[in-house]
């Protein structure tokens, strides 16, 4: 093989590679995906005020959609890796931040807007509705972070 071959190999290879990260970097958070995992997280943070055994179904039902949705996601997604540690702490802190956003706004819904925490309008269907504005706010964001760890 003679050094033009060799460069020219080389230049193959970084040009499909750039096309790899393109074409994970455009299939992150597909909009279909993004709302059926909001109505899972609404589901599941809005169950937590019904009675025992419809609050862990909910519950059950709610976070399930929304962690399947990122399973089907990424079985279908037409480029498949491994997440890196820096990947999994963007998710972990996307995690975190929707855990407080929850937490706060049921707070701020028991003490500032005085809801009870049972009824159709009850402070986790609130902080639920919060919170599903919260993560369909911060999905741009959690992408272009995860933009930045594979380029």
């Amino acid at each position: 093989m003679n050094p033009q071959d060799a460069q020219s190999s080389l230049d193959t290879i970084r040009r499909l590679q750039d096309r790899t990260r393109q074409e994970i970097v455009r299939g992150l958070f597909p909009l279909p995906y993004v709302l059926i995992s909001a109505l899972g997280l609404f589901a599941g943070f809005a169950a937590a005020d019904l009675p025992d055994p419809w609050a862990t179904a909910g519950t059950v039902f709610g976070f399930t959609l929304w962690a399947g949705v990122g399973i089907v996601y990424g079985h279908r997604a037409s480029v498949r890796r491994k997440a890196t540690a820096r990947e999994a702490g963007i998710y972990m802190a996307m995690v975190v931040a929707l855990l407080a956003v929850f937490g706060a706004s049921r707070i701020t819904a028991h003490f500032w807007l005085g809801l009870p925490s049972e009824g159709v309008v009850s402070q986790s269907v609130v902080a639920a509705a919060v919170t599903v504005a919260a993560y369909l706010a911060i999905t741009p964001l959690v992408r272009r972070g995860i933009k930045a760890t594979i380029d």
